[in-house]
């Protein structure tokens, strides 16, 4: 029975001292509200606008991984031309015989 009466007492002290805290606190309201109606607007708008950049940043930067991955991984018809190996600079026979077409005569 004690233990009751001291365990209702200590919350009954406990809720009284936190609203004697609360209603003798000088808490400042916070900074947003202490401003005037214009400078809270755009404050409010810039960080709205961060927001939404930000979000666009996030979208543009997952679209052109889609972009890079189906790119990665499509077929040549999407990709450079390869470019000219050692032996495709040589010079080939004109004829199937493989022998060098006649030279014209030069002049004397």
């Amino acid at each position: 029975m004690q233990a009751t009466w001291v365990g209702r007492c200590s919350a009954a002290l406990a809720a009284a001292l936190a609203l004697a805290a609360t209603a003798w606190a000088d808490v400042p309201p916070p900074l947003i509200k202490r401003l005037d109606d214009p400078t809270r607007a755009k404050v409010l708008a810039a960080l709205a606008g961060l927001i939404i950049l930000g979000f666009a940043m996030v979208l543009l930067t997952w679209l052109g991984a889609r972009v890079v991955q189906r790119y990665r991984k499509s077929t040549a018809y999407f990709r450079p031309t390869p470019r000219p190996g050692e032996h495709d600079w040589a010079r080939r026979p004109l004829t199937p015989g493989g022998s060098e077409p006649d030279q014209p005569a030069s002049d004397p």
